[in-house]
């Protein structure tokens, strides 16, 4: 499948820290904010699926997304979402596993 010519813009709240990096600057609280939420959010569903430790999966998968959006910024390309996904089952697959060893 051919790239798409117009750009891949990628995250707006990963941009805006770029384009405005003072860290007490409105828009880039706002940014921040909402990383931050995101990571909580998925920190909520990693310990409702019983992750071991939903946390570090939490922020793995923050982690995960967002550079997979600042590659594919770069390259122009959507794609790094389908390679993001097959890792973050991996991610997800093991902590599940993880938390099934330590249970009782």
């Amino acid at each position: 499948m051919p790239e798409s010519t117009a750009p891949f813009r990628g995250c707006p709240f990963l941009n805006v820290s770029v384009e405005v990096p003072d860290p007490g600057h409105s828009a880039h609280q706002l940014a921040t904010a909402h990383k931050k939420e995101f990571a909580r959010r998925l920190t909520d569903i990693a310990r409702q699926a019983g992750a071991a430790d939903p946390e570090t999966l939490g922020e793995q998968l923050a982690l995960l997304f967002d550079g997979a959006v600042a590659r594919g910024t770069v390259l122009n390309s959507s794609h790094t979402g389908a390679c993001a996904r097959s890792i973050a089952e991996s991610l997800v697959d093991a902590a599940l596993a993880d938390a099934g060893q330590a249970a009782p």
